[in-house]
């Protein structure tokens, strides 16, 4: 997914939300990595990717990604907040980036893999986090998406919003929460193929986790 800053899902790598959802349920059934696109960090578990096997190595064999160690955001976001938000919440793995490093964040999807649920920081300010948000609500179809709806959340941290978005290709429901708390601007995010039953809970989510967040 490009690009690599840690935001929400970047808005032009939404579309990859449904892929990436689609090899963690791989990966769970099978034990195996699934391609997917980089960009996880900011809503999922790091780029995955598949190794193309050499000359003298047979098809069937294939490198495994490197699994990092779990985030200390594991520790705010844990089993049992996921569990607010999602059925069957299992942590999803964070795998090495094939360049450069892969950001702080910590992802959990549902037990059926049609959802993913994400804790990072954003790389912009809160202010940058509003005007993005401005931007999209003008013109949503250059995103490739549409029925985007942004509202102001009140208490919660110094400042902070709600915003929903529809997918188009593949066909997916996003909810963000942006709050700005302490020295930091904080991003859930919950990509959903299945349609958005748990982006009700986001908010109460992102309050009950705040007191834990790192400072």
């Amino acid at each position: 997914m490009h690009p690599r800053r840690l935001r929400r899902l970047p808005r032009t790598a939404l579309p990859a939300a449904a892929a990436l959802l689609c090899a963690l349920l791989a990966s769970c059934s099978s034990g195996s990595a699934s391609p997917a696109a980089a960009g996880a960090s900011p809503a999922g578990a790091g780029q995955v990717t598949t190794v193309s096997p050499g000359p003298a190595v047979t098809p069937s064999v294939a490198s495994s990604p490197k699994t990092l160690p779990p985030s200390r955001l594991c520790a705010v976001l844990d089993h049992s907040a996921a569990r607010q938000v999602l059925t069957g919440p299992k942590q999803a793995p964070s795998l090495a980036p094939v360049k450069g490093t892969a950001g702080d964040s910590c992802s959990y999807a549902s037990g059926d893999g049609t959802a993913l649920l994400t804790l990072n920081p954003s790389a912009r300010s809160y202010d940058a986090e509003v005007s993005a948000s401005r931007n999209l609500v003008r013109d949503p179809a250059s995103a490739g998406m549409r029925d985007v709806k942004v509202t102001e959340v009140t208490g919660l941290g110094q400042g902070a919003f709600r915003e929903t978005v529809q997918v188009l290709q593949p066909q997916q429901n996003v909810a963000y929460v942006v709050w700005r708390a302490g020295s930091k601007v904080w991003v859930l995010t919950l990509a959903d193929t299945a349609g958005p039953k748990g982006a009700d809970h986001l908010v109460s989510l992102a309050r009950q986790i705040t007191p834990r967040l790192p400072r």
